[in-house]
């Protein structure tokens, strides 16, 4: 059996590669399942979720016309996204504010020239 690196709470991390390998060898008829899930040692519901999951993403790809994002780039563009919208909160804050200040300014300019 293949060496895995393990997860922080000692749990095996399997690569995106061995998991769409084990996924074709049991689609192409290769290997059942079971068969594959004993060879490996782990649970048949495993092997199914990386199978929903590889067909699902290839799925929504093809019916959207566009390619698959990992969801961990995803979640850095949410958060860069937020950044940028913090920021431009503050300047239009700081905009309106001097806008306001200015109309202040002409205010007691005007008031004193009449």
């Amino acid at each position: 059996m293949e060496k895995h690196q393990k997860g922080s709470d000692g749990r095996r991390l399997f690569s995106v590669e061995f998991k769409q390998e084990a996924v074709r060898r049991v689609t192409s008829g290769e290997i059942t399942a079971a068969e594959l899930s004993r060879e490996l040692g782990i649970q048949p519901s495993l092997l199914q979720h990386w199978k929903r999951r590889i067909n699902g993403g290839a799925r929504v790809a093809v019916a959207a016309n566009e390619d698959v994002v990992p969801i961990s780039e995803l979640k850095v563009r949410d958060q860069r996204i937020r950044e940028l919208e913090r920021a431009l909160g503050r300047k239009t804050m700081e905009v309106e504010i001097l806008q306001a200040a200015r109309d202040e300014i002409k205010k007691s300019l005007f008031g004193t020239a009449l």
